[in-house]
């Protein structure tokens, strides 16, 4: 998934938040998949599969998620990994509509903190005869988890745990 994807597409969504943590600490962070789902209101852990056992570009993981009463679990493959700036990945991995989760970090200028952006870019949304493009209300869902998932990263990272 390219940068240039709209904002407010029927497929896309983001959210930003500024952290007062270096680039390093937050991709620690991001990359970390025993901590990543305590950021994340619907994933509730991850496991590497496929004899992976570090985030690289191909590692496959699984991660198992809850909304309401609703579980689930979904294959990953590590996409895109610049360490420092940026880390993606597509859900399910070879789906010629897989959905990219991207994060993003941008240093800022006074080299006290920097953004971080989580996007999504889910062609499933747009195919209304397939699930979850059938789940009304679900790209507006998939936005607002953006944004607790990074409120929880700006808490995490702000507080010390």
């Amino acid at each position: 998934m390219s940068d240039d994807v709209q904002a407010g597409s029927p497929l896309h969504g983001s959210a930003s938040v500024h952290v007062d943590a270096s680039p390093e600490t937050v991709f620690a962070l991001l990359t970390d998949l025993d901590r990543l789902p305590g950021l994340s209101p619907e994933n509730e852990r991850c496991e590497f599969l496929d004899g992976s056992s570090s985030i690289e570009v191909g590692a496959r993981f699984r991660g198992h998620n809850r909304a309401g009463d609703y579980e689930w679990h979904a294959d990953c493959v590590v996409t895109e990994l610049e360490p420092e700036r940026r880390f993606a990945y597509e859900v399910p991995p070879d789906y010629e509509h897989a959905t990219t989760w991207a994060y993003t970090i941008e240093p800022d200028a006074e080299g006290t903190g920097c953004t971080v952006t989580e996007t999504f870019h889910a062609p499933l949304l747009g195919l209304p005869d397939v699930y979850p493009g059938r789940i009304e209300g679900r790209r507006d869902n998939l936005e607002r988890a953006c944004a607790t998932t990074m409120a929880n990263l700006k808490s995490a990272l702000e507080s010390g745990d």
